[in-house]
């Protein structure tokens, strides 16, 4: 068995908002850089990317490659309830199939934008129709605020969204607002594979692979993968590897309207409040579970405006689920781990990981230790502070567990204390 770093969900230029440089030759350089060895191609559907794909990749003994990156084909469908789902396909054949399937359904499968199809079924047809193309389905981003089943105000349940499909539904993409901890506050969701992929508008580093998952398999080909996913033959995942949620806009509950962020502590004190925060008191779980409820049916006033309470992810989670998060014995571990360019620019002080100064720095580590998986997730931190000493610092204290936040909601975003910055 060997080891790859995936980045199973991207777009092409065909969804609204991509980068234009997002073709395959840019996307597996980019990977080469990042150490992501199989990528998902991505808006498989889309007449015009697809034929830059057959055009553009390799098929050899079932694996699809470019230049020494592995692909996987992928896709994105929304649903007629504005649900996202994530598609794995085996091959080129499958796609067309699929399409076949689709077209009845789909307003803008052909069309120039149409890298994203919406269809016009609910979530148990369109796992029929992948299901009868050979594919594999699963949700997408499952728990941000916009487009994803469990959103505030559509499911709760996955079985209620795939009905007769969810028996072969074997894994979940997490997303940027959730990781392992959050997820496996539902019961439901403790027999799933979870995925960690970034979502990828963009081929540069701190886009392409800022989350991804490790796979151990034979060779980085469909059957392979779809086998990790079911933890099937000794193939499973490894480690996922994403942003922690607190850094989310969307982690905390809120205040509707002046959206001060809800911390719930345990005590009996009356409620109270500050220009960042609101705080109410809890005797016990029973009763913290009961106020979620509660913001969730809109019942809870903002002790400082009045207004509703509205629940963020981590909450949302718990409400649908359990206050405790548990996770099971075949979960693997989840490493809380920005883009190596955000260490960067944290370590430098400099406003934009985009900046001359920060690329000049990545390039550099890049050159002299590996790739930046290698860098993030292996490499020792006496090699890396040869370069700069508060990026070993930063990245030791993310493997570690130890980084200090400030949480994110109400639609703005967390912030990380660096370690040098604690009790300054």
């Amino acid at each position: 068995m060997q080891e790859y770093d995936a980045d199973l969900h991207i777009h092409s230029p065909h969804s609204i908002g991509v980068s234009k440089d997002m073709t395959i030759p840019n996307i597996a350089a980019g990977a080469r850089r990042k150490g992501v060895s199989l990528v998902g191609t991505g808006d498989a559907t889309q007449p015009d990317w697809l034929a830059h794909l057959r055009k553009t990749l390799t098929l050899k003994d079932g694996i699809l490659e470019y230049d020494g990156t592995y692909f996987i084909v992928t896709t994105e469908i929304e649903d007629k309830e504005a649900i996202h789902h994530v598609v794995l396909l085996p091959d080129f054949d499958s796609v067309d199939h699929l399409r076949n399937l689709l077209k009845p359904h789909s307003p803008n499968l052909d069309h120039e934008w149409g890298g994203r199809p919406r269809a016009n079924v609910d979530g148990e047809m369109l796992a029929g129709l992948v299901r009868d193309s050979g594919g594999l389905i699963g949700p997408a981003h499952a728990f941000t605020p916009y487009r994803s089943i469990f959103r505030e105000g559509k499911y709760d349940s996955l079985a209620d969204c795939y009905g007769k499909e969810f028996s072969h539904v074997h894994f979940l993409e997490l997303g940027l607002s959730a990781d392992t901890e959050i997820a496996d506050h539902i019961p439901e969701l403790r027999d799933l594979t979870f995925v960690t992929a970034s979502d990828a508008h963009s081929p540069t580093p701190n886009k392409l692979g800022r989350e991804f998952v490790r796979f151990r398999i034979e060779q980085p080909a469909f059957d392979e993968v779809a086998m990790a996913l079911k933890r099937d033959a000794g193939r499973e995942t490894t480690l996922n590897v994403g942003l922690d949620p607190r850094l989310g806009k969307y982690y905390l509950s809120f205040c509707s309207s002046c959206r001060r962020t809800l911390i719930m502590r345990e005590g009996d004190s009356p409620p109270e409040f500050d220009d960042r925060n609101i705080y109410l008191y809890v005797s016990s779980l029973k009763e913290k579970a009961q106020i979620l409820r509660e913001v969730h049916r809109r019942r809870v006033k903002c002790p400082a405006c009045g207004k509703r309470l509205r629940l963020g992810v981590r909450d949302r989670a718990m409400m649908i689920g359990e206050i405790k998060s548990r996770s099971p014995s075949h979960r693997p571990p989840y490493l809380h781990m920005p883009p190596l360019t955000e260490l960067i620019r944290v370590s430098l002080g400099v406003k934009s990981a985009l900046s001359v100064r920060v690329r000049r720095l990545y390039d550099k580590l890049i050159d002299q230790i590996g790739t930046e998986t290698h860098i993030l997730t292996e490499a020792s931190p006496s090699t890396i502070a040869k370069f700069n000493k508060r990026i070993s610092e930063i990245i030791s204290s993310y493997r570690a567990g130890e980084v200090a936040y400030v949480p994110g909601g109400g639609g703005r975003y967390g912030q990380v204390i660096a370690p040098w910055s604690i009790g300054s």
